[in-house]
């Protein structure tokens, strides 16, 4: 994850040490997923900046991967064949509409979003003896319920509980 003033200095190191080692790397925008609460929209290293400071010095070609495809990373590759790197911006360009992901925390929480405010109990569903069929129908309500945007750029947005190392992002 990309923190302006802690390693946004080492974007065009790291596409460097992906291109050399044939290594596609992603990028993500600092979100307010962080245990100390220290995030701040002035600290997120945007796509926009991400891909200009590499495209400075490794010339890219147009964008592939628009989120339709299997991951979260917009992908850009290097116009002399070097390979590519993909940023995930889910701060200044937000993907939600797009987005099939649902994260199972350690614990058996069961999350439609990594900005979700409510879980899902799985491990308390599974313990209690609930039948596939349980399951499935209190998955579906999950994701069913998948909030149409996380609104982090919003005044309404509330930062979740838990942290992403917590979550499984």
């Amino acid at each position: 994850m990309l923190v302006r003033g802690v390693n946004d200095d080492e974007v065009v190191d790291f596409a460097t040490f992906g291109r050399e080692r044939g290594v596609s790397v992603r990028f993500i925008e600092f979100m307010p997923l962080d245990a100390s609460g220290e995030w701040t929209a002035d600290k997120v290293v945007a796509r926009d900046e991400i891909v200009a400071t590499i495209g400075a010095v490794y010339p890219l070609e147009p964008a592939g991967e628009d989120h339709s495809g299997p991951e979260p990373a917009e992908v850009f590759r290097y116009a002399d064949g070097g390979g590519d790197f993909g940023v995930i911006a889910s701060v200044t360009n937000a993907f939600c509409d797009s987005c099939d992901r649902v994260r199972l925390t350690a614990d058996g929480q069961l999350r439609s979003c990594l900005f979700a405010l409510d879980e899902l109990d799985l491990r308390a569903l599974l313990r209690g003896g609930a039948s596939d069929d349980d399951l499935a129908v209190a998955v579906e309500g999950c994701v069913a319920a998948k909030w149409a945007g996380h609104s982090v750029n919003q005044v309404q947005f509330i930062r979740p509980r838990r942290s992403m190392s917590q979550i499984g992002g």
